[in-house]
């Protein structure tokens, strides 16, 4: 852990595991993905990441799709994470701390706190629900209904795949996801999604479950989308800030998805 940067006495990085710590120091260790991993290479030349909301507290930055939230166990250079620890080291001289993720293919707000003590705070608020997390997807097809509420139990395997458990079995996490109709073209929707729960592929795994696949989605879905991505966004987040205001935070739906809408053909 001190190798790969994952120890910190007040604040700074320990270097030898036979440091002395003093009296009243702070000793913190950091999660995998906050540390300095010696697989990841040198941070110059990523791109800064695009700032949606930035104060003293936290940060929120639009995450492109195909970009990963944080680092694998192969130790990759650029994702999201690195983006903007490197951008809050430079601009605030100040450590990024991952609140939650997005999956690889989709888009949009990606919450980061600037202290360990905001991410527990903002953290418990997603496990208390109490965090309002909007997407907009474009999906095949017209679902059945103008809108609907879809409650299920997602099970994730021990090689990271997941599937919806059958109706009446325990196994696996309860999900939840709230949806309507905003637009409707000729084999296309634009849904409007609010998810109660956060579980992996949640969105994917629900659309598809009702016959409306998300455009683009090549594991749960029908193939590749006319314009090479997964039509899903994270377009709001609306939580508590840690000066007790409750704020919202929007990403606009990208031009890409509104391009899948207008699709006249599969």
């Amino acid at each position: 852990m001190i190798d790969h940067g994952r120890v910190r006495i007040d604040g700074n990085r320990a270097t030898r595991a036979k440091e002395i710590v003093s009296i009243g120091s702070i000793v913190e260790t950091l999660s995998r993905s906050e540390g300095d991993s010696p697989a990841r290479k040198k941070v110059d030349g990523i791109p800064d990441p695009e700032i949606l909301f930035d104060d003293r507290e936290l940060l929120v930055v639009n995450k492109p799709a195909g970009l990963l939230s944080v680092a694998t166990e192969r130790g990759e250079s650029d994702t999201m994470f690195d983006r903007a620890l490197n951008w809050v080291s430079r601009n605030h001289s100040t450590r990024a701390y991952l609140v939650h993720r997005l999956d690889r293919e989709t888009s949009g707000c990606l919450l980061l706190a600037k202290s360990p003590e905001v991410k527990d705070m903002l953290q418990k608020q997603f496990k208390d629900r109490t965090v309002e997390r909007i997407y907009h997807a474009v999906v095949i097809g017209k679902p059945p209904s103008d809108s609907g509420v879809l409650t299920s139990r997602i099970q994730e395997t021990k090689d990271r795949r997941v599937r919806l458990v059958s109706k009446g079995a325990r196994a696996g996490k309860e999900a939840i996801t709230n949806w309507r109709i905003e637009q409707s073209a000729t084999i296309h929707s634009l849904i409007r999604i609010k998810i109660d729960t956060g579980r992996r592929a949640q969105i994917r795994l629900h659309m598809s479950d009702i016959g409306c696949p998300v455009a683009g989605d090549t594991r749960y879905g029908r193939g590749r989308a006319g314009v090479n991505r997964l039509c899903l966004h994270a377009s709001a987040l609306e939580f508590e800030h840690p000066n007790g205001n409750r704020i919202r935070v929007e990403s606009e739906i990208p031009t890409e998805l509104y391009s899948e809408l207008n699709r006249r053909s599969l």
